[in-house]
């Protein structure tokens, strides 16, 4: 059996281990992994302690220190001058840095990944940020440092500008690579929506939450949004592949991390069904609610509560962005909440931003029910968009079947009656808490 570890000062919250335990069982790699905290003396000449091992992660505040002990070091270790992966390759021990991968993976897993030319901003320049600041300027963003210390960020040749400076800034990505927001200091943001409103995309390397306060303050204003534990568990995949010589798939990399997002979420996390109309929502979300403990909420009935009672079918009056853009408000607001199960409407996959919300707020599973059987049960005067007929329910699929798809972390087939489809809805939401009821 092949040995991994982490190593750092502090371990006690750290996901390592359950992301690498994911990896040996998708993969069939006899491994073990284990998290090692180590005090800061002992990282003088580590050497020893390395080489027991076929690979180990490097974590604060060891990225640095630990280049000391090694042979040699990847051309992205060198270039950041932080290592988070040791390979000991027949006792030559090479450092590496998987964290670049990992932001860009971040970035190309919620269709955000084309950076070339476009304005980025980096908040913090610690070692976090140089890593990201690496991967950008390798995707060939036009990459500025927002620090406190400009002057000094400066001489290792980006631009550099002051946190007061920012706000007259403008562009596509604003990255916080800070630890602002962190648990337990939740609730706190690097910077305020002034700022954010003048960019397209947030992303927070923080995870503990997944739904930061600076993330959510761009949900708010409509902007997309990324966190960051799919980074996290890129990194790790990007370790083993150095460690087992081989590339691994975006697939195996959307696995350990759904898996790992049930655990995250276990307790408090949000249930967010989509789906077309008629297909399940409500009835399933209902009893699916009942069952976990949760409180179930119909996002159309939220979106009418909120807007003093105006219906669906006055908001579509005044033209469907309009309705779009009060269901983006009322996602952004129930991303918020914790422990509810939500019916979302049958569009709100349309903007990508309501699809942020859920990930970074819960479970996206999207209720499959044939057309035909849809079509067979939906008023359909009563909804807007099918006011054409049942002839529009399939038309509407077609259009969006592929968003569906992609916006669900996991499917549920609702094809063989209710009770059915709770037992797989049960089975997709493992993480949800089971309170003893029978379904």
């Amino acid at each position: 059996m092949k040995r991994y570890c982490v190593i750092g000062e502090k371990l006690g919250h750290t996901l390592s281990p359950k992301i690498h335990a994911l990896y040996f069982g998708k993969t069939g790699i006899d491994g073990s992994y284990g998290a090692v905290e180590l005090p800061r003396e002992s990282m003088e000449n580590a050497r020893g302690f390395l080489s027991g091992y076929d690979g180990v992660n490097v974590t604060i505040p060891y990225k640095q220190t630990v280049i000391g002990s090694l042979d040699g070091l990847s051309d992205e270790a060198r270039g950041i001058g932080a290592v988070n992966t040791v390979f000991n390759d027949g006792g030559k021990l090479i450092g590496y840095n998987t964290d670049p991968f990992g932001f860009t993976a971040m970035l190309a897993s919620r269709g955000l990944g084309n950076v070339r030319g476009r304005k980025a901003y980096v908040l913090g320049y610690g070692g976090a940020a140089r890593s990201v600041l690496y991967a950008l300027k390798k995707g060939g963003a036009d990459v500025t440092v927002v620090s406190r210390d400009p002057v000094g960020a400066g001489k290792d040749g980006y631009r550099a500008i002051s946190y007061a400076e920012l706000g007259r800034e403008s562009g596509y990505l604003l990255v916080n690579a800070t630890p602002v927001g962190m648990y337990p200091r939740e609730g706190a943001s690097p910077v305020g929506a002034d700022v954010i409103k003048n960019f397209d995309v947030l992303a927070d390397l923080v995870y503990n939450p997944m739904l930061t306060e600076f993330l959510s303050i761009g949900l708010s204003l409509g902007k997309r949004a990324v966190g960051g534990l799919y980074m996290l568990v890129a990194q790790a995949v990007g370790s083993q592949r150095i460690w087992q010589g081989r590339k691994h798939t975006k697939r195996l990399i959307d696995g350990i991390y759904l898996e790992l997002s049930k655990d995250v979420f276990a307790e408090n996390g949000n249930i967010w069904l989509v789906g077309m109309p008629g297909s399940g929502k409500s009835t399933l979300g209902a009893a699916i609610a009942e069952y976990t403990g949760r409180r179930f909420v119909d996002a159309d009935e939220y979106i009418v509560k909120t807007n003093d009672g105006m219906t669906i079918a006055e908001m579509f009056r005044k033209g469907e962005d309009f309705f779009r853009g009060k269901e983006s408000e009322a996602m952004a607001r129930l991303a918020r909440e914790k422990g509810l199960v939500i019916a979302t409407g049958g569009g709100c996959i349309e903007r990508e931003t309501n699809v942020d919300c859920m990930r970074l707020s819960g479970i996206a599973v999207y209720i499959d029910r044939p057309v035909g059987a849809i079509a067979a049960d939906v008023d359909c005067a009563s909804r807007p968009l099918l006011a054409d007929g049942p002839q529009r329910i399939a038309a509407l699929y077609d259009r969006r079947k592929d968003k569906y798809l992609a916006a669900g972390q996991v499917r549920v087939k609702n094809t063989a009656g209710k009770r059915a489809a709770l037992g797989r809805l049960s089975r997709a939401c493992s993480f949800a808490k089971n309170t003893g009821r029978t379904l």
